[in-house]
């Protein structure tokens, strides 16, 4: 097992968000974890990274448990992060943030990875001394997963890599993320895009109000009435999908955080 969570409890301040969270990782899997926007989803991964601490429970990661390590640590450990809303320091130019994804190495193949990356994401190579903020949505996602890998990790984290972009960027996105699995990567991503997410994973989880309530193959998840009722919405005669509010995008960017009552 790469990555085992056991009953984690984790928050901000005096306010719990994930009450007992069990969730794994296979070395070589994509697994997904979907739920509606506020279900604790960006949380547990800033648990599993580092950022949130743990109140209670493991986070055990090729055989060590991390949940007390600081996030650079954990970086070294072999896990990095693509963040929800990407993350890019815009007045930076491409390279240098590609450069900062390779912050904890001190062997000699940084710049060779650089190019590595170039050649799978060849719009990064095309601006690579412009500031990363004249890329487009889609050039920022890929260069939020670019940079993740620079650090040449075992388990890439992904939050919402879909999240604003247009549909055929989506999906330029998703091969992408099919390609870092071939590349020897494991993945668990966050994604509010359950149907695509599900059907490029090996296994799922659903989380509702910081609880795994469901898991399964991404096939099974798929089939499920009751995940394709809350979150997949249904395909009506033109086309357009109806459902619950779970199916719209989360277009609240203060992730997992308690909203004012």
């Amino acid at each position: 097992m790469m990555l085992s969570i056991s009953d984690i409890h984790a928050g901000y301040g005096e306010i719990e968000v994930l009450h007992g969270v069990n969730l794994s990782v296979e070395k070589g899997e994509i697994v997904t974890l979907i739920g509606a926007n506020g279900a604790g989803k960006t949380t547990l991964l800033k648990t599993i990274s580092g950022v949130i601490r743990a109140t209670k429970g493991t986070v055990t990661f090729d055989g060590t448990e991390i949940q007390r390590k600081r996030a650079d640590q954990i970086v070294r450990a072999g896990i990095t992060q693509a963040p929800e809303g990407r993350g890019m320091l815009t007045r930076m130019t491409v390279e240098e943030n590609l450069l900062m994804g390779a912050y904890v190495r001190s062997d000699k193949n940084v710049r060779a990875d650089m190019h590595v990356l170039y050649e799978k994401f060849p719009a990064l190579q095309e601006k690579a001394h412009l500031p990363a903020s004249v890329l487009s949505g889609g050039q920022q996602q890929m260069l939020a997963i670019a940079r993740a890998l620079m650090a040449r990790p075992k388990l890439l984290l992904l939050d919402e890599p879909s999240l604003g972009l247009a549909p055929i960027l989506v999906s330029e996105i998703f091969r992408s993320i099919r390609q870092v699995r071939e590349d020897g990567v494991t993945i668990l991503i966050v994604e509010q895009n359950a149907r695509q997410a599900l059907q490029l994973a090996d296994r799922g989880y659903v989380m509702e109000r910081g609880n795994i309530v469901l898991e399964g193959t991404g096939d099974n998840l798929l089939n499920n009435e009751e995940v394709e009722r809350m979150y997949l919405g249904r395909q009506n005669r033109s086309g357009a999908k109806s459902g619950s509010k779970h199916n719209e995008p989360e277009n609240n960017h203060t992730g997992d955080a308690p909203s004012p009552m």
